[in-house]
């Protein structure tokens, strides 16, 4: 493991921007560099996420903002309504950027593996909703660390299993 995140801040140190970003646009590249892309996709994912969920926290069918007025278990549950509607846009996104970026599509039908890539997203994302307050609950952790823990083991389970079981590699 030393020895492949060597190898790719050697690779960095001896080309120039030109030759690195001709390098990250193939997808038969550095697995560090590839995680790198793939941390990209997942920026972009999480973001248009957060947008869809704030706008329809705000001003959709379920509010869930503090200054909705509502109630904190109709807005705890308008939340979780609110999420999984910006999941499936999110999900959407970091299909289409993974499978046209970072990985090689092919090793099953398309839908299928659209159906493999939101099955390891959806259990990252259930498992997110259930152990955040859990975490902080047993341990006493504060929330954005208990966030933090989360997008970071759901980031790197999630690229292992499409790795290895989603797309080609």
């Amino acid at each position: 493991m030393m020895s492949k995140i060597g190898e790719a801040f050697l690779f960095f140190r001896q080309n120039d921007w030109s030759s690195i970003l001709t390098r990250l646009n193939t997808r038969d590249t550095h697995p560090l560099i590839q995680f790198i892309k793939y941390g990209i996709c997942g920026v972009g994912s999480l973001t248009l996420t957060t947008v869809i969920f704030y706008a329809l926290s705000r001003w959709g069918t379920y509010p869930a903002l503090v200054s909705s007025g509502v109630s904190d278990e109709v807005r705890a549950l308008h939340s979780i309504y609110n999420n999984i509607v910006a999941f499936f846009f999110g999900n959407i996104f970091a299909y289409v950027t993974n499978s046209l970026w970072v990985f090689t599509p092919g090793r099953h039908h398309r839908v299928l593996e659209f159906v493999y890539f939101s099955v390891v997203s959806s259990t990252g994302f259930a498992i997110g909703l259930l152990s955040g307050p859990y975490l902080i609950k047993w341990y006493g952790i504060s929330t954005l660390t208990a966030q933090l823990l989360l997008i970071i083991s759901s980031t790197l389970v999630n690229f292992i299993c499409r790795k290895l079981f989603v797309f080609k590699g």
